[in-house]
């Protein structure tokens, strides 16, 4: 939790202090606040005037997530992939990694049975904030 959490968390936090710690905030870090599931206790703390902000980014994330939500439904009703679910976790391996590079490690949460939506979360601040650098060549 970041120090704008912690400041949150805290039951004699200042409204005004908060808000001028959002404001400094880089995008990144407002992004983990959600990620890791916590920017609806700062939004809560936050005066009314300045929610907006946090509120209209949550959303975008959000419409982010369910995209991808949607994304994972379509591919698990299809009848190759249920088949290839009942198979070995090899053969689900070279299935995934030919045919969805992308959204292989939610894939494999969802052939063991773990996705829980921190997951999702976390794999669009991953989608928006990669370290890994894309080439061209």
């Amino acid at each position: 939790m970041n120090r704008v959490g912690k400041h949150a968390a805290s039951s004699t936090g200042d409204d005004l202090e908060l808000m001028n710690m959002v404001f400094e905030l880089p995008e990144k870090d407002k992004m983990i606040m959600w990620s890791e599931g916590y920017i609806d206790q700062v939004i809560d703390k936050l005066p009314e005037y300045a929610r907006d902000t946090l509120e209209n980014r949550k959303e975008k994330w959000e419409d982010s997530k369910a995209y991808y939500e949607k994304q994972l439904k379509e591919i698990v009703k299809q009848e190759e992939f249920k088949l290839i679910m009942k198979g070995g976790r090899k053969e689900f391996a070279l299935f995934v990694m030919e045919r969805y590079p992308e959204l292989q490690s939610l894939l494999f949460l969802i052939y063991d049975n773990h996705l829980k939506d921190d997951d999702l979360r976390k794999f669009v601040y991953r989608r928006r904030f990669s370290s890994r650098k894309k080439y061209l060549h």
